[in-house]
């Protein structure tokens, strides 16, 4: 439940929503996230709870990862995933030993 002082703003969930179909389709874990912005894995799940409010560094810093605009983790998961291009999620999923994709997602 979050903090009675933090009332995320329903944006948030859209947010959420882009980065949980980004980490499908790249196979990121949260570790991996938080290896990327520097902070625990746990800050990363509570974020992903909606128990903590993502920044909007991260979100930049997500999208410069990824290799997309920051507002496609803000247009909502299809757009976000259009954005990711297929040697991108392949590089990810890779650098993982997961299986790769041909090129549609």
């Amino acid at each position: 439940m979050p903090h009675p002082k933090y009332a995320p703003h329903p944006v948030e969930a859209q947010v959420r929503a882009c980065i949980a179909a980004v980490l499908n389709m790249t196979g990121e874990t949260y570790t991996s996230l938080g290896e990327l912005l520097k902070v625990t894995d746990v800050m990363i799940g509570r974020r992903q709870r909606g128990l903590a409010p993502w920044s909007m560094a991260d979100l930049g810093r997500l999208a410069d990862h990824w290799g997309m605009s920051p507002w496609h983790l803000v247009a909502g998961p299809s757009e976000a995933l259009a954005e990711l291009t297929p040697a991108r999620v392949n590089e990810l999923r890779a650098a993982r030993g997961l299986r790769l994709f041909s090129g549609a997602h």
